[in-house]
């Protein structure tokens, strides 16, 4: 099978730091490959691997979108069985322009520009969506959004995996800074505790109102700002935390961070809302806490979470051998039928 998986022309491996999405992309498309599909990844043409092919747009403009959208000509042009979009509306605009089947991953949470462009664009029933959670599912079919159901996201077991390393006594935070990601909470929890707090993540300019409404409290030593991690040390970050508080808006398309975590062993103290009930085994590989109080409360019943139960928990539902399996199938559903 010819696979094409479409990123923004940006985009440029390897991975200069970790990105979730583009990691989980990459990681797609090598097993992909492994299995004898032919795999092409659209991104910036720069970006090099042993393993992938990759191509990109040869002159790009200073309009980001007018850049995206010839990166899928691009890719149409190439005649693949199967394009995997990983934008979150770009490929309704351009679906026309190919009869062949677009799956599209949603690693965001379906906006109100995405449900109107999926009405808009009805005619063009080659194009499916793939929530990455029972609960996206919902609310896809909820808003009219062509769906073939929900696949959750998989990590690979042989590098989110524990580390032998002495566990901390303190809480780790790990995500953009950014308001959605709601990190005062992870702050106001760890200062009522008394624990200590490791932040990591990645800053971007639009966001630096938030951060200075924050940042008088990261005093850099009971709460550090750690700026950015490659993989390996995030493995050895999540591998020592007492436990990884996920304090991320209900309307987060998954929660890469909790899954990642607990394949390292450790437990997840998250919000409630959403999918975040799918994340864990409440109880047994972390806690969905509602206030404050409930955070302070679930910090010192983690001693009595394993590591062991963590870790079963994703193998057991978050593998991602078993998501590459259940992609493979819908390809093959797809291209039978087109």
């Amino acid at each position: 099978m010819r696979i094409a998986h479409i990123l923004p022309h940006s985009v440029t491996f390897p991975l200069k730091s970790h990105n979730g999405r583009y990691d989980w992309v990459e990681q797609l498309a090598l097993r992909q490959a492994r299995q004898g599909h032919e795999v092409t990844i659209y991104c910036h043409p720069s970006s090099r691997s042993e393993k992938l092919h990759f191509r990109g747009i040869s002159s790009a403009q200073t309009d980001k979108k007018i850049n995206n959208i010839n990166t899928f000509r691009l890719a149409f042009s190439n005649d693949h069985d199967v394009y995997h979009s990983h934008f979150d509306n770009l490929h309704y605009e351009v679906a026309h322009e190919t009869v062949k089947p677009i799956v599209f991953t949603q690693h965001w949470w379906p906006t109100e520009e995405t449900i109107n462009l999926a009405k808009q664009h009805q005619s063009h029933l080659n194009v499916w969506a793939v929530a990455p959670t029972k609960y996206m599912e919902g609310i896809d079919r909820a808003n009219g959004i062509q769906t073939k159901g929900y696949i959750h996201h998989g990590i690979n077991l042989d590098v989110f995996k524990p580390k032998p390393e002495s566990k901390t006594n303190r809480l780790l935070c790990v995500g953009r800074i950014a308001p959605n990601k709601h990190i005062e909470t992870a702050l106001a929890v760890a200062k009522q505790s008394g624990v200590g707090l490791d932040i990591v993540g990645k800053l971007l300019d639009k966001d630096i109102d938030y951060w200075n409404s924050i940042s008088n409290d990261i005093d850099g030593i009971g709460i550090n700002y750690l700026g950015q991690k490659n993989k390996d040390d995030l493995v050895r970050l999540y591998s020592n935390a007492k436990a990884v508080i996920c304090t991320f808006s209900e309307k987060e398309a998954f929660g890469l961070v909790a899954i990642e975590a607990q394949a390292c062993g450790t437990p997840i103290l998250i919000t409630p809302g959403g999918a975040h009930a799918e994340l864990l085994d409440s109880g047994k590989t972390g806690f969905i806490c509602e206030s404050i109080d409930e955070f302070e409360v679930a910090i010192n019943e983690v001693v009595k979470i394993r590591s062991e139960d963590c870790i079963n928990f994703i193998k057991d539902n978050f593998d991602i051998t078993e998501m590459f399996e259940k992609y493979e199938k819908l390809y093959q559903e797809l291209t039978y039928t087109s």
